[in-house]
Order: C-alpha cells, then structure tokens, then sequence
C-alpha cells in the first residue's frame, strides 16, 4: 500500500515538472516561462531602495503581441544568500493605469 503512495508523488511530482519544462521550450527560457508569453524586448531596468544589504530592481519587459500579455514587470530582490524574482504581467490597459498613477505622484514633486 505504501509502495502506491509513492508512485502517485512520483506521478504528480512528473506532471508539474514536465508542465513547466514544455512552457520553459514553448515560450523560449526560464524568465518567459514565469510571464506566461515569449520576451520581445527589455525595455529597460530601474534600481530602487529597499531593506538594509538588499538590492531591488525593477525591469520592463515588452512581451509577445497577446494583448492580455502586453508588460512584464519583473521585480528582483537579492540580499546575501537571497534572490527573488517575482514576475508580474500587464495588459496594455493595466500599463497606461499604472503610468497614470506615478506620473501623478510624480509631478507634484
């Protein structure tokens, strides 16, 4: 009964893992496959400030022509020992909301 256990992880553990492998070919490497939609572009990156001995940086990414998927915005912390990448995708609609909402801080500045 035991030995059924660990198939079925075995099985389950395959699956995820072979699903994130065919997006990994499907959409052209590792960072795209976490956006969902192939990398066109790397527009640019930004530096910001964040807790003492750590390193944020924000990169814009324009990505494949799906209109859903229009931005990726891919937010790295790294710290000693540390790296987190958290990938965030915007519509094109989604972009102009957020660039409306920092030039209005901004320009009060």
């Amino acid at each position: 009964m035991e030995s059924n256990f660990e198939y079925i992880f075995f099985a389950v553990f395959a699956l995820v893992a072979g699903s994130f492998l065919f997006k990994i070919l499907k959409h052209g490497g590792f960072k795209a496959a976490m956006f969902g939609a192939s990398i066109q572009n790397t527009v640019g990156e930004v530096s910001g400030n964040g807790p003492k001995l750590m390193n944020l940086s924000l990169k814009v990414h324009e990505l494949d022509d799906a209109p859903e998927k229009a931005i990726g915005l891919e937010l790295v912390a790294k710290s000693v020992g540390s790296y987190q990448m958290t990938p965030i995708t915007l519509s094109v609609t989604e972009a102009k909301k957020l660039s409306e909402l920092i030039n209005s801080v901004t320009s009060g500045m």
